[in-house]
C-alpha cells in the first residue's frame, strides 16, 4: 500500500515528532502512517519490507516474499497532540524556560497534503499557528516535496536580551505582568515561507534529506538543513525507535548579522502503536548552538516531548 503523507524533515522531528514544525514536520509523521498501513493489511505483509512502499520518507526494506498488494488508500487524516518541555524552532528557544502544548491536524489526498499546527505556552506567552500545504512527487527511490507555510506567531517569548530570530513582519510589545525574567518580552510575526525537501528512501534504515526554506517577508531569509532520519523496529508492529540528526545553516532566517553554521540537532523518539488508530510517543532532543545562534545569544538547548496521535 502506498501512503502519501503531507509530512517532515524537519523531519520531524520530529524523529517523526522531533524538530521544527511547519516544513519540519514532514520528517516526523510518516512512520505513524506506516504503522497504520501495516495494521490494515494484516499478517500477510512483512512489517519491515512494507515500510518502503508505505512512506516517501522512510528507508524501508527489501521484500522477502511476494505478497499481494492491498487496495490503495488515496486519503489520510490524523490528529497529533502533545507536550514539550521547551519549544525549539531551528535551534531558537521560543518559550524560555517554560513548556508548550502543541496540536496538529493533517489531511492528504493523493500527493496533496494540508496541515494546521498550533502551539501555546504553558506558563509563558508563546503562541503560534502554522498553515502548510505541500505536494509529494516520487521518482523511484527519490522524493521531492515543494510547499508553502504561513506562520503566524502573536506571542514568542524572548528572555533577557532580545534574540533577533525569524524576524518576518514583526510586531513587538512588552508583556504586562510577565515576571519570569527581567527584560522579557513577546513579539508577533507573519511569515510567508516557501520550502522544498529532497530526499531518498534507497538506503535501508536511514532516510537522508535536505530542506531549503525561504521566508518571502525577508530578503535574505533562507535556511538550509541536512537531515538523517532513522527507523529501528524493536517490537514488530508495536514499538519503534526513530533517531534523527540535523545540521542547519542560517542564510538570513534566524539573523542577518551572521551567516553560516546555525545548529546541530539530534534526538530519538519511541513510538508505541497501541492499536490500529492510536499511537503514543515520547522523545528526547538536544540542539548545539553554532556560530549564527551564538552571535545572537542563543545557547545549547535540551528538551523532551510526549504525546499521542490518532490516524485514520
Amino acid at each position: 500500500m502506498k501512503k502519501i503523507q503531507l509530512t517532515i524533515l524537519a523531519i520531524v522531528s520530529s524523529a517523526m515528532f522531533c524538530g521544527a514544525h511547519g516544513p519540519g514536520h514532514f520528517h516526523r509523521n510518516a512512520e505513524q502512517e506506516v504503522n497504520q498501513a501495516l495494521s490494515e493489511q494484516g499478517p500477510s505483509v512483512d512489517t519491515q519490507t512494507t515500510n518502503r512502499a508505505a512512506t516517501t520518507e522512510r528507508s524501508g526494506k527489501n521484500f522477502k516474499e511476494i505478497v499481494p498488494e492491498a487496495p490503495e488508500k488515496i486519503w489520510d487524516a490524523s490528529l497529533t497532540t502533545g507536550w514539550e518541555s521547551r519549544h525549539i524552532h531551528y535551534g531558537v528557544n521560543e518559550t524560555g524556560n517554560g513548556g508548550a502544548w502543541t496540536t496538529e491536524v493533517e489531511g492528504s489526498i493523493g500527493g496533496l497534503g494540508i496541515s494546521v499546527w498550533n502551539g501555546f505556552g504553558l506558563g509563558n506567552a508563546f503562541e503560534e499557528w502554522d498553515f502548510t500545504i505541500a505536494y509529494t512527487i516520487e521518482a523511484g527511490p527519490v522524493f521531492f516535496i515543494p510547499g508553502y507555510n504561513f506562520r503566524y506567531a502573536p506571542g514568542i517569548v524572548e528572555e533577557g536580551h532580545a534574540h533577533e530570530h525569524e524576524h518576518g513582519e514583526e510586531e513587538h510589545e512588552e508583556e504586562e505582568g510577565h515576571e519570569e525574567e527581567e527584560g522579557s518580552h513577546a513579539h508577533g510575526l507573519y511569515n510567508n515561507e516557501l520550502f522544498a525537501i529532497l530526499g531518498t528512501k534507497a538506503i535501508p534504515y536511514v532516510t537522508p534529506s535536505v530542506l531549503f526554506l525561504w521566508n518571502l517577508n525577508e530578503a535574505p531569509g533562507g535556511f538550509l538543513a541536512f537531515r538523517l532520519d532513522g527507523e529501528l523496529p524493536v517490537i514488530k508492529d508495536t514499538f519503534t525507535l526513530n533517531p534523527y540528526a540535523l545540521l542547519g545553516l542560517n542564510l538570513g532566517y534566524n539573523t542577518t548579522d551572521s551567516y553560516g553554521w546555525n545548529n546541530f540537532e539530534f534526538g530519538v523518539q519511541g513510538n508505541w502503536q497501541i492499536n490500529q488508530y492510536l499511537t503514543a510517543f515520547a522523545g528526547v532532543n538536544y540542539s548545539v548552538a553554532m556560530t549564527a545562534l551564538n552571535d545572537i545569544g542563543q545557547g545549547n538547548e535540551f528538551w523532551v516531548n510526549a504525546g499521542v496521535r490518532v490516524g485514520f
